[in-house]
């Protein structure tokens, strides 16, 4: 197990996954707008490679090295008309494992569906039916580093069948968007994935929000492009999840984040990001959770570097703190290295990381989306 052979691997995989028609079509800007065509199709493809390797921790059954996808996704808009659109999204990831102490070198990935999806955009309203993954949070999607999000997946709103309106509103205080959902938790054969099949979520698993009814729901409110704070933004929400026969009780839980980036001379950009989610019955357990996550980072150029912490209470007090260091490269690879700290159920692990990652768009119109 050696970090040298591991980092081979890692690039020769984005290497060969990704032809080299992409590249050169992710080169080409359109110099003018022309009037959207229906239909259209729009696609974001985001490629993740991670290698984790714990190479010291007090209990030795949690030293190995991990070679996998994390979060590698694929996002397709298909245009109909001015209204309405279908969203597809697509996961490719670890889905089971890993398994310490044995090494780990692309095992377990699996592909899922996670957004299938009716949107209707009416003015300033946008109203969306079928499975997706209702607002809540961002932490788990803005927080850099390779470990920064972590724990803050725990309570991403992911694979719900849902129905939601949002409502985005301009005032002299800024940007704003009121959004309400309400879901339940995906067991059709689309919860199981391929290749590696983590199996189908069913009714009796239990878990809040796993009710097959929609009495289950969240209310965010979410503001950007507010004047005097420039480059910042912040998102406000609460959930209910309704708990199953199984579960202790029903989950409540309330969160608020706030991100700001900051211009601070010869080309330094300086962000900073904060949430705090607070639930009663996680998950419709007996215990409350908390989670903290924080975050800093510095860019200039095709460098950067970022600071993270992330604290959760539920059953056990974790917490990890992670420092990295990134280039990106042309043609939009970007390459990141870092060393994190975790305690976790009780045990101490240090853990250096690498992550490399593309992102590339199409679109049959003739701007492309961005990444």
């Amino acid at each position: 197990m050696t970090m040298n052979r591991n980092t081979l691997i890692l690039a020769a995989g984005l290497m060969a996954a990704l032809p080299t028609a992409a590249f050169a079509a992710d080169d080409v800007k359109p110099e003018t707008a022309a009037p959207d065509v229906y239909p259209y199709i729009d696609g974001v493809i985001n490629l993740k490679f991670d290698n984790d390797w714990v190479f010291h921790s007090s209990n030795p059954a949690n030293e190995f090295n991990n070679l996998y996808m994390h979060g590698s996704t694929a996002a397709f808009k298909l245009g109909l008309t001015q209204v309405f659109s279908v969203n597809l999204g697509l996961t490719l990831e670890q889905v089971k494992g890993p398994f310490p102490p044995e090494d780990c070198t692309m095992c377990g990935i699996g592909l899922y569906m996670d957004t299938l999806d009716l949107q209707a955009d009416v003015g300033n309203w946008t109203f969306t039916a079928g499975k997706y993954e209702p607002a809540f949070g961002f932490a788990w999607d803005v927080t850099p580093g390779p470990w920064g999000s972590r724990y803050a997946e725990d309570y991403e709103l992911t694979e719900r069948m849902a129905l939601g309106a949002a409502y985005t509103f301009d005032t002299s205080f800024g940007k704003h968007t009121l959004a309400v959902n309400t879901f339940f938790a995906d067991t059709t054969v689309f919860s199981e994935s391929l290749f590696n099949n983590r199996g189908r979520l069913h009714d009796y698993d239990g878990g809040a929000g796993n009710t097959g009814k929609f009495d289950n729901f969240s209310v965010t409110l979410a503001g950007e492009e507010i004047p005097g704070l420039e480059g910042f933004k912040y998102n406000i929400g609460y959930r209910h999840q309704t708990g199953t026969e199984s579960d202790a009780g029903d989950e409540n839980g309330f969160v608020i984040g706030l991100a700001k980036d900051t211009e601070i001379g010869n080309g330094v950009t300086l962000g900073l990001i904060g949430e705090l989610a607070y639930f009663e019955h996680y998950t419709g357990a007996a215990d409350d959770a908390t989670y903290v996550t924080v975050g800093s980072s510095l860019k200039r150029g095709p460098w950067h570097g970022e600071l993270t912490g992330s604290f959760r209470d539920f059953e056990t007090n974790d917490r990890l703190v992670a420092a990295s260091v990134g280039y990106e490269f042309d043609g939009g690879y970007d390459l990141s290295v870092g060393y994190g700290r975790e305690h976790v159920a009780g045990d101490n692990n240090d853990m250096i990381g690498v992550r490399l990652t593309k992102c590339f768009s199409f679109s049959t119109r003739s701007k492309k989306p961005e990444c």
